[in-house]
């Protein structure tokens, strides 16, 4: 129960960093580890081990220059829009309808920009600044939510592959019926082609004077490519360390078909 308890919350801060972040990022091939003239990817995922939180498979696609211009589940489709420096301007929900029930503005100016979303009517739901530090090469924002608030940086390489990242996260949890501090790192590696290899991450809760800390470590290994290199089905496994407990593994596989 508590291994569970903690997956969710690092799972939850991770998929809440990739979307405020790389969002608002422009997006391209090469930044999901695609290479050659990839125009549409679509990623198949099927669940070899335990239960584990994992996104519905999705379509990806490509404009000429590579960046990515829609993503599409069974249920949602965003599409991306750029300014002339190639930087994204403007992402658009939309639901099975092709209807627009949320948009996410991007303005930015010399060393932050803003993200700001509307719902279908218009109003503004949410702001959020990310400071930048080129010299540093970070990137800064906070996200408010009901329950809580988090502080979050993200490092880059010189290649602008994320390399680490650090959370701390303000929770009131009403499972505990209490507030929490969460605190979230992650370090992450990358083989001599570029591609992501391996994430570790330690969290750790702190409740009422006392901590509690669970490590766990991700590893990708590709099992197939096309002629361009491209990833055609990769195994993801991550496995759970602590002190108390054999280790525990969780399973799965991405299969990518390209168009």
């Amino acid at each position: 129960m508590r291994k569970a308890f903690l997956i969710a919350l690092s799972f939850f801060v991770i998929l809440s960093l990739h979307f405020a972040v790389f969002m608002e990022e422009e997006l391209s091939a090469t930044q999901f580890g695609f290479s050659g003239k990839v125009h549409t990817v679509q990623i198949e995922i099927a669940k070899l081990g335990a239960e584990l939180l994992i996104s519905d498979p999705e379509t990806l696609t490509f404009n000429e220059k590579g960046f990515l211009i829609s993503r599409e589940t069974e249920e949602v489709k965003i599409e991306y829009f750029y300014d002339d420096f190639g930087r994204l301007k403007r992402k658009d929900f939309m639901n099975k309808d092709k209807t627009v029930f949320q948009r996410v503005e991007v303005l930015y100016e010399d060393d932050y920009y803003d993200a700001v979303a509307f719902d279908d009517s218009g109003m503004e739901l949410e702001r959020t600044r990310y400071w930048i530090d080129s010299e540093e090469r970070t990137l800064i924002f906070s996200v408010k939510t009901e329950t809580g608030v988090s502080t979050n940086t993200i490092f880059f390489d010189e290649n602008g592959r994320k390399t680490e990242s650090y959370s701390l996260i303000r929770e009131n949890v009403s499972e505990l019926d209490m507030q929490v501090t969460i605190v979230v790192e992650s370090t992450f590696t990358y083989d001599s082609n570029g591609y992501l290899e391996g994430e570790k991450t330690v969290v750790r809760i702190r409740k009422e004077g006392r901590e509690q800390a669970s490590e766990y470590r991700s590893r990708i290994d590709i099992l197939l490519t096309d002629e361009q290199g491209n990833p055609v089905r990769e195994l993801r496994r991550t496995e759970f360390l602590d002190n108390s407990s054999a280790p525990e593994e969780f399973i799965y596989s991405r299969e990518y078909t390209y168009f």
